[in-house]
């Protein structure tokens, strides 16, 4: 039988990343010298100039955007690790606001705790694990939609640190404020996010939810791929054409097929250290609050670089809007192959995104 796990078990706690870290890589071609907390987006003259989010390509109006530099360091229980250079870029049309991130990054990361084969027949559960020493890399975006307080801590004083909650917390362990504060969360997954061209839209909600919610519940494009707990098979394999992404790292749920004793993505039988994606990935249909944030990470030469587009105004009262002439209070985190809990970020600092 099938087991079925919501992916929101994995993001309960939305930060989750080690990064490797080496000296950046800035594609774009600007040099970041802003190390002010205020990002300010470059207005396009024409939406013709927009960029693209599905585009490989960092795109010339780009150098027109002025950067935020950011030190992103080590947060987490019992996580260290070294500090690194965030560059984050936004521009607007008319409709759209975009981001671009890009960060150093050794190796990319596209797999959430993938099925492992250790070897012999592959129809035995035995000789399957699951590895549980690989995550996602990520980007995270968090905007303050209502004020919250945990404590005597704010946003604004203390950064997303104020709503990073341990288990040992009242509420348990997640990113949440412990007033009526609300958070709006994108989130981008290499794994997820690339096989479906979207980012995460939750909401992180304090009193009296206490946790990290879908911006809609029946919205899913990520499922899971595993049968048996503690002895694991996998449930489908990458088939047909796999929407022409990597039958390594993903399988596109419209032409997934049974698990067979071919590899598909070394089209010869399983050997030991073969892997299989523990999800599957679908497209969205139809509409949805869920579906509202697009976006795709490409990795190059040692560099992350991630797009993201969204709606100006979504019509959605789970979303941020954005309005000529307001500021808006964000934070943000890099993850990257290390459990949720642990990521890279500026830890007691707010920023604030003032639209043009």
């Amino acid at each position: 039988m099938k087991k079925s796990i919501s992916y929101l078990t994995l993001c309960a706690v939305l930060s989750g990343a080690l990064i490797s870290c080496s000296s950046q890589n800035n594609p774009s071609g600007t040099t970041p010298t802003n190390t002010a907390t205020t990002l300010t987006p470059f207005k396009l003259a024409s939406d013709a100039d927009a960029p693209n989010y599905a585009s490989p390509s960092v795109e010339a109006i780009w150098a027109n955007a002025t950067p935020l530099t950011v030190t992103a360091s080590a947060i987490g229980d019992n996580f260290s690790g070294a500090s690194f250079p965030v560059t984050i870029q936004s521009v607007v049309s008319s409709q759209n606001i975009y981001f671009l991130v890009q960060y150093a990054d050794a190796e990319a990361n596209y797999l959430e705790t993938p099925m492992k084969f250790k070897g012999g027949n592959p129809n035995t559960p035995a000789n399957w694990t699951l590895d549980s020493s690989s995550h996602e890399d990520g980007v995270s975006f968090m905007f303050e939609s209502v004020s919250g307080m945990s404590g005597s801590k704010t946003f604004s004083s203390d950064g997303c640190a104020m709503m990073c909650h341990t288990a040992a917390s009242a509420n348990g362990a997640g990113m949440y404020s412990e007033n009526q504060g609300r958070y709006d969360t994108w989130f981008w997954h290499a794994g997820k996010g690339n096989g479906c061209g979207l980012a995460d839209d939750d909401m992180s909600i304090g009193d009296p939810v206490f946790a990290i919610q879908k911006d809609d519940d029946n919205a899913e494009t990520y499922t899971y791929n595993v049968i048996g707990d503690p002895n694991y098979l996998p449930y489908q394999i990458a088939g047909g054409n796999n929407r022409n992404l990597d039958k390594k790292y993903f399988i596109a749920t419209e032409t997934a097929k049974s698990f067979a004793a071919t590899n598909p993505a070394t089209l010869a039988a399983w050997a030991a250290g073969d892997i299989v994606p523990s999800y599957s990935v679908a497209l969205p249909v139809g509409s949805s609050d869920y579906y509202d944030v697009k976006a795709i990470g490409y990795w190059a030469n040692g560099t992350w670089t991630v797009k993201f587009q969204r709606k100006l105004n979504t019509g959605s009262t789970l979303d941020t809007q954005f309005t000529s002439g307001n500021a808006y209070p964000f934070s943000f985190a890099i993850h990257n192959n290390t459990a949720p809990g642990n990521h890279f970020g500026a830890a007691n600092k707010m920023f604030t995104l003032r639209m043009p």
